[in-house]
């Protein structure tokens, strides 16, 4: 006998929460399948993504800066502790897990749970054990986790990697990352300010690869001030077990070189949760890397079947997660084709200084246009980041030279994560740079930035006292 419901969920995370909040909404009845073994409830973000790296930067950075103030009046000493700092780190990510996941589903009135690997049968029914469940519409929202890269040697290593770390008995002396993207970075600067030996290697010619290329040098040139190695164009070639941790043999640029650390840590991209889920049999279709191919709705190549979050390979953002889970319940079931657009979603990196982005990139627009009209701006303009001695980083608007209409904004600096979501409702609802400073910023504040850059258009800010429009 199959139980059988209106919406199956395969998956824990934002975009399957989202997604069962949506349909408990709507009065739908809903099973909701995650695989705890894969990850438990609530997903990457709050178990070994945004949350946790979060609270481990802000421990790192409460210790490390404090000894450092740029002000004379303030000289303190201080002591920090790794192993505990991860220990506070998993206990309050319990809490978090508990609150927003475990005793939401317990209030979802049209929403059943199952624990367990859940996999296809055929296009309308899964099994978990020994248990069958026929569905009308599924979303699957299995997330996605590291991928391994093919490093000779790589396999008789016994690498960290976000989901691992907390395993960690006791704080190596170095570090190796193989990978500069958002994740990678992050943790250079977490085990840095804990006093570990970081060094980053990136593939590619620049670090951060999917933002402006001046916000990745920029970021660069900080955590290099503070002590990070981070080496481009580098191909790791293979790595070996020591004595003392690990060697690799590396590519830099052409040359060979040796490097040698305590640990090695990999943050090199996804790889999507579907090997288990037997999508074949449902006449689901995979890219050639295994993410699944859907269309701007979250509609898969089967009509019934949606899918949502990391395992799609769209923007692998809690935020998009959970937009693209309540939007494929809207589709499926109200028929509204809800779509995203991708260009308004805004992005972070949480180093110090933070990365945030929204919209698009001088280099994209040049590329397709073959024309821009662009504005820098750096942090010794702003008077709130001069009266805290922060000045480090910039802030480049993009717009549209026909219009004038805000079409990108890329900031490196404190509090970029926070101050982006200014930038958003600009891009979002097409406002041009008059419409930005026709708008009364509160002074001092970062968030005038935004204002800055748009005056920059045609003033000459060196020429301008703080407050004259």
């Amino acid at each position: 006998m199959f139980k059988e419901y209106d919406l199956i969920i395969i998956g824990g995370g934002a975009g399957a929460f989202a997604a069962a909040n949506m349909a408990n909404k709507l009065k739908k009845k809903t099973l909701l399948i995650n695989y705890e073994k894969i990850l438990p409830l609530g997903g990457t973000c709050v178990n070994v993504g945004c949350v946790p790296s979060k609270i481990m930067l802000h421990q790192g950075e409460e210790y490390y800066y404090a000894l450092r103030s740029q002000f004379r009046a303030v000289r303190l000493q201080g002591k920090s502790d790794f192993i505990e700092a991860l220990k506070e780190t998993h206990e309050m990510v319990k809490r978090f897990r508990s609150k927003n996941y475990e005793k939401v589903i317990e209030n979802q009135e049209y929403v059943d749970f199952k624990e367990g690997l859940a996999s296809f049968e055929d296009s309308h029914t899964v099994k978990v054990g020994n248990e069958r469940f026929k569905g009308k519409h599924f979303l699957i929202a299995t997330g996605a986790s590291n991928f391994v890269p093919p490093i000779k040697g790589i396999d008789k290593i016994d690498f960290i990697t976000n989901v691992n770390i907390f395993n960690l008995k006791k704080k190596p002396k170095s570090v190796i990352i193989i990978g500069g993207g958002p994740l990678g970075m992050e943790f250079s600067q977490i085990f840095h300010h804990f006093g570990v030996k970081v060094t980053v290697l990136q593939r590619s010619e620049r670090i951060i690869p999917k933002f402006d290329s001046m916000l990745g040098e920029e970021l660069q040139k900080h955590l290099e001030e503070e002590g990070i190695a981070i080496y481009k164009k580098a191909n790791t070639k293979e790595v070996k077990k020591t004595k003392n941790g690990i060697e690799l043999i590396v590519e830099v640029d052409g040359k060979k070189k040796i490097i040698y650390a305590e640990k090695l840590m990999l943050a090199t991209g996804l790889k999507p949760h579907t090997e288990l889920l037997e999508t074949e049999k449902a006449g689901v279709e995979l890219d050639d890397k295994g993410f699944i191919k859907v269309d701007e709705h979250m509609q898969s190549s089967q009509k019934h079947i949606y899918a949502a979050g990391d395992v799609t390979g769209l923007m692998p953002l809690e935020t998009t997660a959970a937009k693209e889970g309540n939007f494929a319940v809207l589709n499926m079931f109200e028929n509204v084709n809800k779509k995203i657009n991708y260009n308004e979603v805004p992005h972070a990196v949480f180093t110090s200084p933070e990365v945030a982005a929204v919209g698009i990139t001088e280099e994209e627009f040049m590329k397709k246009y073959n024309v821009c009209l662009c504005r820098t701006v750096t942090l010794d303009h702003v008077e709130k980041a001069a009266a805290i001695k922060d000045t480090r980083g910039l802030i480049r608007m993009v717009l549209d030279p026909k219009t004038k209409i805000v079409i990108g904004v890329h900031i490196i600096g404190p509090m970029a994560a926070d101050i982006i979501t200014t930038a958003t409702y600009a891009i979002k609802n097409k406002m041009t740079i008059y419409d930005i400073r026709d708008t009364v910023h509160i002074f001092p504040t970062l968030s005038e930035m935004i204002k800055k850059v748009a005056q920059s258009f045609d003033q000459n800010l060196d020429e301008m006292a703080c407050c004259v429009e």
